[in-house]
């Protein structure tokens, strides 16, 4: 697990960005890396990195008009990049 949501927030014409306390190292996440969205009700999405803000460890991610990411969603990277 990379980090769970504890923010979200759209970024018009670009995607929706996902904050979060407890981030781990991201090493092996890069542009286009993608994602396992595990939400706080058992469901699970799918989605990937469209963007990232290295200095914080925040991410945008893609299908943002279409992703509702609750508070408590869990992060996971499914194939790290080597």
């Amino acid at each position: 697990m990379l980090f769970k949501v504890e923010d979200t927030f759209r970024v018009e014409g670009k995607g929706l960005l996902l904050s979060g306390k407890g981030k781990t190292n991201l090493k092996g996440v890069d542009f286009q890396s993608e994602l396992k969205l595990k939400l706080p009700n058992g469901s699970e999405l799918a989605t990937s990195v469209i963007g990232i803000n290295w200095s914080n460890g925040d991410l945008i991610v893609s299908d943002a008009e279409n992703l509702q990411v609750p508070i408590g969603t869990e992060v996971w990277l499914l194939e790290p990049k080597k």
